[in-house]
């Protein structure tokens, strides 16, 4: 797409995958598809230039995703006609503004594609369940995680990452470690792709979508839009899609258990961000405000200020956190290694820096 999105690529492209052309204004419309699925729409000028090239790309949120390179100012980069300002947008929102001071062509470049870049192949999906908790079950094997909760008569999870093959493999691992509970919930932390972009998955499952109240609106829109490069399971059997949402707290439970949805106040990670806790295990479950460290890992010279605001927000609500469950990381650690993480590294004295 990088290249083919180019003024010279598009042309290469159009003319090698039978491309269509009618007249619009003073110029044309270009237009070609590539292995069925992949439109590209280009506008050419009367001056034969290439102004605009647009097509679609597929995310998991946001379905069938413009991408749209406009091209203007074109210039004589000794002897070849190339424009001087490019602008790149994707699913509406600007992306690229670029002047272009120097063109040169067919450059060398040199460099040979690392051996574990030329011969990777994406890993397969792997899904481990550990115990927190009796009927609280760490859902890991990858770089994001998630947790499922029993109940008497179903499971919530906690948290969608990333993509459908995720949210597939854990769906089926939580069915055959609690085999006869429909998954009701699915609880979202926050509308960040790499932590929403399964929960449509869990919604063609049946379960409710709880978030908070500023992600449906955000949900129902991008769920709303055409998915035709990649349909998912949703898009292949479509279904009304229920939520549960809420503005500081939100309490799921069945008489046995209780759970707390609470809204992480004050961050600068998001605006419309959770945190779940689990009042009778003591146990709080997060994502990004903080993450144990790896064995032997050097602490980081600075105290990130999203685990700051992560202790005010326990230490507001009275939570008396025991475990915290990071949904990124290495693992569990404890309300402890909470606060010595968020706690200023020993300031150096002045006569120390001067040394």
């Amino acid at each position: 797409m990088e290249i083919w999105t180019t003024p010279q690529g598009f042309l290469k492209a159009a003319a090698a995958n039978n491309a269509t052309s009618t007249p619009a204004g003073e110029g044309s419309e270009v237009a070609f598809t590539i292995d069925g699925r992949y439109k590209y729409v280009g506008q050419i000028n009367a001056q034969n230039e290439v102004e605009r090239v647009q097509t679609f790309i597929d995310n998991t949120v946001l379905g069938d995703t413009p991408v749209v390179m406009a091209y203007s100012e074109y210039r004589d980069f000794g002897g070849v006609r190339f424009p001087s300002r490019i602008v790149r947008t994707q699913g509406g929102h600007p992306l690229l503004d670029l002047t272009i001071e120097k063109v040169a062509v067919n450059p060398s470049v040199a460099g040979e594609v690392p051996e574990q870049v030329r011969s990777f192949t994406p890993p397969a999906v792997n899904v481990v369940m550990e115990p927190l908790a009796p009927g609280i079950h760490y859902v890991r094997g990858g770089s994001h995680h998630s947790v499922a909760i029993e109940q008497r008569d179903h499971v919530i999870v906690v948290e969608a990452p990333q993509d459908e093959a995720r949210s597939e493999a854990v769906i089926a691992k939580v069915k055959e470690t609690i085999p006869g509970k429909p998954i009701r919930y699915i609880v979202n932390t926050h509308v960040h792709f790499d932590h929403s972009g399964g929960l449509r998955t869990y919604a063609a499952e049946g379960a409710t979508v709880v978030t908070h109240e500023m992600n449906r609106p955000y949900y129902e829109k991008s769920w709303a839009e055409p998915r035709t490069i990649r349909q998912d399971r949703l898009a292949r059997a479509p279904r009304t899609v229920t939520f549960e949402t809420f503005t500081d707290k939100h309490v799921l439970g069945d008489g046995q258990r209780q759970i707390e949805v609470h809204r992480i106040a004050g961050s600068g990670h998001n605006d419309a961000y959770a945190m779940v806790y689990l009042p009778a295990e003591r146990i709080l479950i997060q994502v990004d405000a903080y993450a144990p460290l790896a064995p032997n890992t050097p602490p980081p010279t600075a105290v990130s200020p999203f685990t700051v605001n992560l202790l005010e927000n326990i230490d507001r609500l009275k939570l008396p956190v025991r475990t915290i469950a990071s949904l990124h990381g290495p693992g569990v650690a404890t309300i402890d290694d909470l606060r010595a993480a968020a706690r200023p590294a020993k300031a150096v004295s002045k006569d120390t820096a001067q040394r």
